[in-house]
């Protein structure tokens, strides 16, 4: 699963230490599946009807089996850090019903990192609950992967809003994602527009060539004043239409219906470790992103909490 490091102007945890979270997120996410298919496996494989309980919730806006990734309750020292509480019955009979909850469960919460940390908090819209193209991007991609979604940066002086980036640990992806449905068709229409066809209806949109172009423009000029060595890769995608657009001479990669998932299954077939380059990059990035919060209203100085 990738790791979402910034949605539009929403501050982030890993935009403060891009060091620290991506090897932290990881780990939580790991212990937290291991944890609970133990327990399925314990309540539903050895007839036994019951699991424990995680701790008490203390985010309202997450429910479900990663109750352990809400904020812990301040506590003294030597107190345990788990409260002893009574058993319940387990509710998922199938493992895929754990996953299924687990992921769902785990993108609220990439969302919570994405739009908080311990001291600030912005506010995310309520469709991003919702964004599937987002929760595809974040789950269907491995963990090496670091996704900005929509964000507005400002570089050198001029602000712009990108759309999506993923940072492998070789490659910069620039990516517009076209929605449609399967009967749609990207046509060419001018240097400045694109059809979107769409059964009998006709819909010009702006060009995606040119909101790829500003992108790459600018992640190239952070990588070379930071002297950092990345490749930078141009793609428009679309998951259920068709692209029929001749782009080969602008070393831009079109991803539809027919290439998408192959393209997809090559980034998780990647197995390498996320690099220093990666991470030097990903912070240059995040450092000129634009950043609206506040300070939370339940802030409490502990770096063990989350």
């Amino acid at each position: 699963m990738a790791h979402l490091i910034k949605i539009e102007d929403y501050v982030s945890r890993y935009q403060y230490d891009m060091y620290r979270y991506p090897g932290q997120f990881s780990r939580l996410k790991r212990e937290r599946w291991d944890r609970l298919k133990q327990e399925w496996e314990a309540s539903y494989q050895n007839g036994i009807p019951s699991v424990i309980q995680e701790a008490e919730e203390q985010r309202k806006p997450l429910k479900g089996p990663l109750a352990v990734f809400r904020k812990w309750p301040k506590r003294k020292s030597g107190e345990p850090s788990v409260k002893e509480v009574k058993p319940f019955q387990f509710k998922y009979r199938t493992l895929a019903e754990v996953k299924s909850s687990f992921l769902r469960d785990l993108f609220e919460f990439q969302l919570n990192w994405a739009s908080s940390t311990l001291r600030e908090k912005s506010t995310i819209k309520t469709d991003y609950f919702y964004d599937e193209p987002l929760k595809w991007f974040l789950q269907s991609f491995p963990d090496n992967c670091f996704v900005l979604y929509y964000p507005i940066v400002t570089y050198p002086k001029a602000t712009v809003q990108f759309d999506i980036l993923i940072i492998s640990p070789t490659d910069v992806w620039c990516i517009v994602n076209l929605d449609g449905s399967e009967n749609t068709i990207y046509q060419t229409f001018s240097e400045r527009y694109w059809l979107k066809v769409e059964a009998d209806t006709e819909k010009k949109i702006i060009n995606p060539l040119l909101s790829l172009n500003r992108m790459s423009t600018i992640v190239k000029r952070i990588l070379t004043d930071k002297d950092l060595d990345m490749k930078v890769r141009k793609v428009v995608l679309t998951k259920k239409g068709y692209i029929d657009v001749d782009a080969q001479r602008s070393g831009i990669l079109l991803l539809d219906q027919r290439s998408v998932y192959d393209w997809n299954e090559k980034m998780k077939n990647n197995s390498s470790p996320i690099k220093s380059v990666q991470l030097k990059f990903s912070q240059s990035l995040l450092d000129v992103c634009n950043t609206t919060s506040k300070l939370r209203d339940d802030f409490i100085v502990d770096d063990d909490d989350f």
